[in-house]
């Protein structure tokens, strides 16, 4: 089985220190003045802005071989449609997994949203639909649905998507939606659906993965773990007719040896501490409905014992999260123990990574030129071994 690796592009900012160090690149920072550059505020004579710098990311994931990017969104971070839609015309191959939530557009418009995207990209459109896991910041968003109903939200928007492709006339009747004649038409009915990841770690996530997504993405936790959940997964979907592929968001901070890879965490983690973002992160953690979430703030109590109890498998550090960095985890060691990490996950039934380190340019050849080769190169003597023995 193969393994497809995406990289998750910064869209709040990027750089050598955690997120509120004003020594960042971008502007999403309490004192742009004194970033460090590729700032949207061009005042300061830098003619590149972080859009061109988010470019160089991607660039550099498709050089890299990496099959596409994940465009993280949120309140503060740039919006991924429009983010996205951008670098579209910069790549030639790299595929964009846009993060959204229904609440954001209505199913119908979505629809015709994507099959332009598609259609201007060549197919290189994929969504990760989100429920919010924050009662306080989906209220922001004029949001006022419980965690179940937004799950049951979820399931029809991506039945109407679906539906909408289907061409006219289109209608449905819904809790949430109510659609009379609608549909894709004419050349927007050529282009292809855009596959669907979901998450969510609470039953209603699950079956609603089990249902319609094409991918669940995980949390990275232990390889036992992350085997059990997808064991589990594999049985709901196999139960309502379907199969599903499994992704992991996580993390990499690689060196030429396991000790430079943990010193360098150590300095995050230290920076991390000294400037209070341990008690931060928590107090966000706590308001959050997330199940998943809720597994991050056990994990974070043990940091409060030292960098090292945040270790909950080898080479698996949750220290980010403690501090506060989404997703939380990270593959941390040599480049030959973040290889041996990931075709651990890859056999407890995980195919699809998605990865990320800082500063995202400098880790995108990182890990593409050190780490991948030696996955890809160990995958095809498994491969190799499968077909001698056969």
């Amino acid at each position: 089985m193969s393994i497809d690796f995406f990289w998750r592009l910064p869209t709040q900012g990027d750089g050598h220190h955690p997120p509120g160090d004003n020594r960042r690149r971008g502007d999403w920072n309490d004192d742009p003045a004194h970033s460090t550059g590729a700032l949207s505020n061009t005042r300061i004579g830098d003619p590149l802005t972080y859009i061109d710098y988010l470019a160089q990311v991607a660039q550099a994931a498709e050089i890299n071989a990496f099959q596409g990017v994940l465009m993280v969104g949120g309140p503060a971070c740039d919006e991924p449609w429009v983010v996205s839609s951008a670098l579209a015309q910069r790549t030639r191959l790299l595929k964009y997994i846009v993060a959204f939530q229904p609440f954001h557009v209505p199913p119908s418009y979505a629809a015709l949203m994507a099959a332009t995207f598609q259609r201007l990209s060549g197919g290189r459109l994929m969504w990760n639909i989100i429920n919010g896991s924050n009662d306080g910041l989906q209220n922001g968003y004029g949001d006022w649905e419980s965690p179940d109903a937004r799950y049951e939200r979820t399931a029809e928007y991506i039945e109407i998507v679906r539906g909408l492709w289907s061409g006219e006339p289109f209608s449905f009747a819904g809790k949430y939606y109510n659609i009379r004649n609608g549909g894709l038409r004419g050349p927007h009915l050529q282009a292809p659906v855009p596959p669907i990841c979901t998450v969510g770690s609470s039953d209603g996530g699950k079956l609603v993965a089990a249902r319609h997504a094409d991918i669940y993405l995980l949390r990275a936790e232990t390889p036992a773990l992350t085997g059990a959940a997808i064991a589990e997964m594999r049985a709901l979907a196999a139960r309502e007719g379907r199969s599903l592929r499994f992704g992991m968001s996580v993390d990499t901070l690689a060196r030429r040896t396991e000790e430079e890879a943990r010193a360098e965490a150590q300095r995050i983690y230290n920076e991390g501490v000294a400037r209070g973002a341990a008690n931060a992160a928590k107090a966000l953690a706590r308001a959050s409905t997330s199940v998943g979430q809720s597994r991050q703030v056990r994990l974070q109590a043990e940091g409060d014992e030292g960098f090292e109890r945040l270790f909950n498998h080898a080479n698996v550090w949750s220290g980010y999260g403690y501090i506060g960095i989404p997703p939380g985890t990270a593959l941390v060691g040599s480049f030959e123990n973040v290889a041996d990490r990931i075709l651990e996950f890859h056999d407890a039934g995980v195919d699809m990574f998605i990865l990320s380190g800082y500063p995202h340019l400098e880790e995108a050849y990182r890990i593409g030129e050190n780490v991948l080769p030696l996955v890809r190169e160990r995958l095809a003597s498994r491969a190799a071994f499968v077909d001698a023995a056969e």
